[in-house]
């Protein structure tokens, strides 16, 4: 496919770790394009068998792109920038298979990463399915149903413990790509004009440019009433339409702020905070190599 428009960098994940708001400023910058689907997930379908067979699991299913003509032809109308990029948060977590085929495919091409301290992310992504519709049962029982629902074939959103390693993952995408930034959320969270910097010069474009990243993406929660439930449920197909509808028609801004006042998010129970704790120590410290950072706050229980 010759003079085709291919990404010359991606960000590979992680969900819950602010991936949305790293897709919604980089945006802005003139240098910087992006195709208006987020999350094409090409590579990491390449290997997976759909459909999926967790709940609400086909409202993601419908958007992941398979087919290797239609994902390239997201890129077809960004020829005028000189960093091209998809974000798909679940590259990381499919690493065993998405690290090849991106090479493969894209050459070493520099690649993001966003990551937080991961017993907040599986909590997150909790928070994220129960504000759908779609999670029922309590947090721990959750986190104890996860290894029988992957083994079913759920989507890799409801592996809330798996999907929060990241030391494995992260060693295989510097073994394999000379060019990995790892941004911690908390950093974007407290300093976004500093990290957003620091990505401009990691993809040499400008970063004396300044982008409005005051807006927080991809609030969860469980929904304030039943009123808010029905709005938010995936399950309700008139709702889920509807919803959808909005969403293409009203700024993602403003949906933003909306959300972040019809949702609550209970803190994280003790116990839960504490078995994920044990379960994460290891990859923690391990991380903590890797990255060259000083991760003791994920180590206050």
């Amino acid at each position: 496919m010759p003079n085709r428009i291919i990404p010359n960098f991606i960000i590979a994940g992680v969900a819950r770790c602010g991936t949305t708001s790293l897709y919604h400023y980089m945006k802005q910058h003139p240098e910087i394009g992006f195709p208006s689907q987020k999350e094409p997930k090409y590579f990491s379908s390449i290997h997976l068998n759909f459909p999926h067979n967790g709940v609400g699991d086909h409202t993601v299913d419908n958007k992941v792109i398979q087919d290797k003509k239609r994902y390239f032809h997201l890129f077809n109308d960004l020829h005028t920038f000189n960093a091209i990029g998809e974000a798909s948060s679940d590259y990381l977590y499919y690493h065993g298979n998405t690290v090849n085929a991106i090479k493969k495919e894209l050459g070493d091409i520099p690649i993001i990463l966003s990551i937080r301290n991961p017993i907040d992310r599986a909590y997150s992504a909790y928070n994220n399915l129960l504000r759908d519709g779609r999670e029922t049962l309590e947090f721990m029982d959750a986190l104890h149903a996860e290894n029988e629902r992957i083994a079913n074939n759920w989507d890799w959103m409801w592996a809330y413990k798996k999907g929060s390693l990241y030391a494995d993952a992260i060693e295989h995408f510097q073994k394999e790509f000379s060019h990995v930034k790892v941004i911690l959320f908390d950093d974007l969270e407290e300093n976004p004009d500093t990290v957003m910097e620091e990505i401009f010069t990691f993809l040499n474009v400008d970063a004396s440019v300044k982008v409005n990243s005051q807006t927080k993406y991809s609030h969860s929660g469980k929904p304030k009433n039943a009123f808010v439930a029905m709005l938010t449920d995936r399950n309700n197909k008139l709702m889920y339409s509807l919803r959808q509808l909005v969403m293409s028609l009203v700024p993602r801004s403003l949906l933003e702020k909306l959300a972040g006042n019809m949702l609550n998010k209970d803190a994280i129970p003790h116990e839960a905070s504490q078995y994920l704790y044990n379960y994460f120590k290891e990859d923690i410290i391990k991380l903590e190599q890797l990255i060259n950072r000083d991760l003791s706050k994920w180590k206050q229980v």
